[in-house]
């Protein structure tokens, strides 16, 4: 039994000195570049917005409060859509496209109102609406990507 009581008390022993061993390292590397990069790692970036939020869609009827309106194209796995794919919006308001995905796409008028080209991630077309009726429209890259754009009075 004694040997049992040692062995505890010698494990306590050497982890107290490496413990000890470890402070004295760190203590011995103090310097004022360490001071400054830890004064450093707590400040806090500004960043700034280069753009500014268009219009908000309500998400229950897909119709914006304001003269602006989005539609993302998303991609992936899943395939590629147009979100919304049905979206209502007054006359008067642009709406503007967004490449989520890194595949281009198109926005393409069925009746030939308006074509937009979409590169790669992050490219935006935009159009404004100044008459009242239904547009449907594809991606011509995509075939299958279809939606629709009611624009009311």
């Amino acid at each position: 039994m004694r040997i049992g009581l040692r062995w505890p008390s010698r494990l306590h022993t050497l982890g107290v000195l490496a413990l000890l061993a470890g402070a004295l390292v760190l203590a011995g590397c103090g310097s004022a570049t360490t001071a400054q990069a830890a004064a450093t790692a707590t400040t806090t970036p500004t960043v700034t917005p280069t753009v500014a939020p268009t219009g908000t869609i309500a998400a229950p009827t897909n119709t914006p409060s304001g003269s602006q309106a989005a539609v993302s194209v998303k991609g992936g796995y899943g395939g590629f859509s147009f979100s919304p794919s049905v979206l209502t919006v007054k006359v008067g308001t642009t709406v503007t496209w967004t490449n989520t995905s890194s595949a281009p796409h198109t926005v393409t008028s069925d009746t030939g109102v308006f074509n937009g080209s979409l590169g790669g991630s992050g490219a935006t077309f935009s159009f404004t609406f100044t008459r009242a009726g239904t547009f449907s429209y594809h991606c011509s890259i995509h075939p299958y990507m279809k939606a629709t754009i009611t624009v009311t009075t």
